[in-house]
Order: structure tokens, then C-alpha cells, then sequence
């Protein structure tokens, strides 16, 4: 690629990371009330899940670039109403004491939302379709950018995380006004999903 996809690839990968999306507002969320290290199996699951998806539209974007019209009918529905569901819990939650681990955010939530999390799904395919089948086809190159998507994505929640571990006491104090905020972020996000 030359100088000037370059700056396309990384101003369009990091920009969209950044921006506000389940994951970055799921990991903002719960490390404002538990703290980085009681969200920890959270946070591995989203960057599992985030990984096991770069690698699906990476091997598989050609197929899916075909099969697109039908997959993303369903995967807009289904990653709405997950996002709904996400938003829902988010604004009836209350900060939790850490003893309270029956209640804690689980691997799985955050692996699960990966695969119905479309603004991943169609980010990874746009990247893949745009920047890299055009230029590169070999299995390491696919491999390497599987990669690196997956560090820009998963760096990307882990500055949400972060901001939300730095303001826990804020976001505890004024936790019913922070959870409605995170939980129309969320409900935006999803209203972008359905108008896209």
C-alpha cells in the first residue's frame, strides 16, 4: 500500500475503534463500577471474541462480501436487540461491591458480543474489502492484518476501560446518570445500526 492508503487505512481503523460502540461503552461501564481487575474476565472475552471475528472476516471475506445482502439482515437485527438488551441491563445496574462476584461480567457476555456486534463485523469486512484484499493476498499478510485490526480494536476498549477504571468514584457517585448516558450511547449506536 502506499503513504496515502496507509493514512486512509489507519485514520478509518482507529477513528471507528475509538468511537462509541458495545464494546468501548460495555468495558467503560464496567470498569467504572467494578474496577480493571474485577472486569477482567469481561475484557478477555470481548478481546477472544474481537480476535475470533477479525480472523472470520479475514479468511472468509470474499464469501461473506457475496453472501452479504442476507447475512447483514439478520446480523443488524440480531446485534440490535443484543445492544438493546446490553443498554436495558446497563441503565438498571447499580455499582456492585466486589464481593458481589455472582453478578460480575463474565467471559462470555464479552465473547458473545462479538459475533452479533455488527459495527465490528462490518468494520472488519469494509477493512478487509477496501484496504487489504486490494493489495495484499498472501495467508501471512491476511494473518498479519487479522493481527493488527485486532490490536487497533482491543486497544481501542481497553482506553475506554481505562477512563472507566480513572473515574470510578465519579462514575459510582453519579452512577444512575453516567448508567443513562452509557445506555444511550448503546441505544444510539443501535439506532445507527438499523438507519445504516
Amino acid at each position: 500500500m502506499s503513504y496515502g492508503v496507509w493514512l486512509s487505512f489507519f485514520s478509518y481503523t482507529i477513528v471507528t475503534a475509538l468511537s462509541p460502540g458495545p464494546n468501548n461503552i460495555l468495558a467503560l461501564n464496567s470498569t467504572g463500577n467494578l474496577g480493571l481487575k474485577q472486569s477482567r474476565k469481561l475484557l478477555f472475552g470481548i478481546y477472544t471474541g474481537f480476535l475470533g471475528v477479525m480472523a472470520v472476516c479475514g479468511v472468509f471475506s470474499t464469501v461473506l462480501v457475496a453472501m452479504l445482502p442476507n447475512i447483514l439482515i439478520y446480523m443488524k437485527y440480531l446485534g440490535v436487540a443484543y445492544i438493546v438488551w446490553l443498554a436495558y441491563h446497563v441503565v438498571i445496574s447499580k455499582p456492585l461491591e466486589v464481593t458481589e462476584n455472582e453478578n460480575s461480567p463474565s467471559f462470555w457476555k464479552g465473547f458473545i458480543l462479538q459475533f452479533v456486534n455488527v459495527k465490528i463485523i462490518l468494520w472488519g469486512i469494509t477493512v478487509f474489502t477496501s484496504f487489504v484484499l486490494t493489495n495484499y493476498h498472501s495467508s501471512i499478510s491476511i494473518l498479519g492484518f487479522i493481527l493488527l485490526l485486532s490490536l487497533i480494536g482491543n486497544g481501542a476498549t481497553y482506553i475506554w476501560a481505562v477512563t472507566g477504571s480513572a473515574f470510578s468514584d465519579l462514575l459510582k457517585k453519579y452512577f444512575r446518570v453516567s448508567n443513562i448516558v452509557m445506555a444511550a450511547l448503546l441505544l444510539y449506536s443501535a439506532v445507527k445500526l438499523i438507519f445504516s
